[in-house]
Parts: structure tokens; C-alpha cells; sequence
């Protein structure tokens, strides 16, 4: 005896029907699976012959059979199919590979990568090295990137045979991950070298400007004896030595700056009109001081016939250029 839920073949057909139970009598029920009223037969209970779905006694042995409304029967095929394709469909979405998966988290860690390459980048060009908040993050998005991608692609070999198509999905992936990483190194190298030399072009103004009034005020002040000039010569000193590193790298910097700031030209160019002219100045007040040092050790009227002859001349020569502005 046939039981509930096995298949067999209709004979016209040779379909595949399923057996259910007949909702009004106690016979068996063959399920057709295209679900078609005249594909549909029932067994009698009681001797097992094969009977029309709409039929209401037995041929063989006379019992009567309850019968039903098509629609009821229809229901019943109807709930079986659906049942069927809920049964089979988790079935199926489990066995796909889950390449979509992999390809997010190889984009995930793509990102994260980036992130980590340009912030290091940006630092090394700069000369140090900081660990922002946004590092941390992406360092730690990685990491979890990293520790999933071994299990997925586990689960992509065991469901799919297809070697080819793992090979090319993993040098791909493999390739966008150098590129990309790759890409945001380079970009962030050449941000930091670029924000570092207008960090040193901006620190080294400042610098000029700082410098220059100090000296500027000093040279204004410088009056009274010889001797007390040569004092004041011999504590500018330094303050005179770092002033000419400073301009001579501004003479570097602007032009450099010029050429990548277009739209900044007429002030940078004033700008090196003025480093210029400190740089002239300043070359006659290094000479001064040297003189300054020279005659020191002479008594006062050597000291004051020196002065008008090697001294007064350079300081007359530091006049006829006017004072830049600071």
C-alpha cells in the first residue's frame, strides 16, 4: 500500500504525481505536479483501483466515494506545489556561492587599506608620524575583514567546482586591493610633500616677518657712542645670521609656490620683491657687523676715523633701499 507524500508516475504522461489525502473520504489523492484538473486521479480506499478524480462510486467493488468541489481539490494541489517550492527554495539559496559576500569584504578591506596607506603617506612626507582616530578604525575594520575572508571562501570551494572562475575572482580581487591601496599611497604622499613645503613656506614668512621687525626696530634705535653701536652690532649677531638662512630659503620657496599657485602670482611675487631687498639689506648689515668687530679693539679715535671710512659707507648704501614691509 502506497502511503502519503511518495511519488510515483502517471501513466498517461508519465509525469511525476505526488499522493495526498483526499479531503472528503478516506481515498488517496494523486497530485499532479503541472497541476491540471484531468491529470488528477484518486484510489479507492477499499480495493485500491485507480478512479477519475470526480468519480463517485467504485467500478469495482461499488463503495461510493464522497467527492468534492474542483475547487477543493485544486486547493489541495495547490498547497502541495507551494509546499514544495518553500521546502526546495532555502535549499537552493544555500547551496549558492556566496561571491557577492567575499567581493564586499574584499571591498571593505580595500577601503580600510586605503585609509591606513594615505595616512602613513601623508605622514612620512610631512617627517612625522601621528596615529589619528580614523586609523584606529580602519586598522580594526581590516582586521575583521581579514578574519572573515578565510571561512567565505571556504564556503565558495566546497559549492563551487568551477576552479576558473574562483581563479579569476581571487586575482582580481587581488589586483584592486595593490591598485587601490596602491593608488591612495601615492595620493597621499604627494598631499603631505605638497602640505609640507607650504607649512615651511608659511613658517619661514612668519619667521621674516618676526625677524625683520626685531632688526628693523634695532637698526632705528642704534644711536650714541661708537662703542655702544658696536655693542649692539655684536647682539644682533645671530639674529642677522638666521635672517639670511631664512630668506635664502624663501628665494627657493616662492618661486616653487609661484608655479603651483598660478592664481597667487601677484602676491607672491611681491612677496619676493621683498625677500630681495632684505636680502641686500641684509648682506650690508653682516658686513657692518664684521667691520663693527674689526675696529673693537682700537682706541676711540681710531675707532671713530674707522667708522666714518669702512662703516658709515655701508650704512649709507642699506638707506638707498626702501624698508620691506613686515
Amino acid at each position: 500500500m502506497e502511503e502519503y507524500g511518495t511519488e510515483r508516475r502517471c501513466e498517461p504522461c508519465t509525469n511525476r504525481v505526488r499522493i495526498a489525502p483526499h479531503r472528503f473520504s478516506g481515498s488517496l489523492l494523486f497530485t499532479h505536479e503541472n497541476l491540471r484538473q484531468e491529470n488528477m486521479t484518486m484510489r479507492c480506499h477499499n480495493c485500491f483501483l485507480d478512479l477519475a478524480a470526480d468519480a463517485e462510486i467504485c467500478s469495482n467493488c461499488g463503495v461510493a466515494i464522497a467527492t468534492t468541489s474542483a475547487t477543493h481539490v485544486t486547493s489541495v494541489q495547490t498547497e502541495s506545489a507551494l509546499d514544495k517550492c518553500e521546502t526546495d527554495r532555502p535549499q537552493a539559496s544555500s547551496q549558492t556561492p556566496p561571491y557577492a559576500i567575499f567581493v564586499g569584504l574584499v571591498l571593505g578591506l580595500s577601503l580600510s587599506l586605503a585609509i591606513l596607506a594615505f595616512n602613513t603617506a601623508d605622514d612620512v612626507a610631512h617627517g612625522y608620524l601621528h596615529i589619528f582616530p580614523v586609523a584606529i578604525i580602519a586598522a580594526v575594520f581590516a582586521a575583521g575583514f581579514m578574519a572573515l575572508m578565510p571561512s567565505i571562501w571556504n564556503k565558495i570551494e566546497s559549492r563551487d567546482q568551477n576552479a576558473s572562475i574562483q581563479r579569476r575572482v581571487l586575482v582580481l580581487s587581488i589586483l584592486f586591493l595593490l591598485l587601490f591601496v596602491g593608488f591612495s599611497a601615492v595620493v597621499g604622499e604627494a598631499i603631505g610633500a605638497m602640505g609640507k613645503e607650504a607649512g615651511q613656506l608659511l613658517a619661514d614668512a612668519a619667521e621674516r616677518r618676526k625677524l625683520g621687525k626685531r632688526l628693523a626696530q634695532v637698526r632705528d634705535s642704534m644711536q650714541g657712542s661708537i662703542p655702544s653701536q658696536i655693542a649692539t652690532y655684536k647682539d644682533i649677531g645671530p639674529a642677522v645670521e638666521r635672517f639670511d638662512v631664512v630668506l635664502h630659503r624663501l628665494e627657493v620657496e616662492l618661486p616653487i609656490y609661484d608655479k603651483k599657485f598660478p592664481a597667487q602670482h601677484s602676491n607672491t611675487l611681491t612677496t619676493l620683491s621683498w625677500v630681495e631687498t632684505d636680502l641686500r639689506r641684509n648682506d650690508l648689515l653682516k658686513q657692518e657687523i664684521r667691520v663693527a668687530a674689526d675696529i673693537e679693539a682700537f682706541d676711540a679715535a681710531t675707532q671713530e676715523q674707522l667708522w666714518k671710512e669702512r662703516i658709515q659707507p655701508l650704512r649709507d648704501a642699506e638707506r638707498e633701499y626702501v624698508p620691506s614691509k613686515y
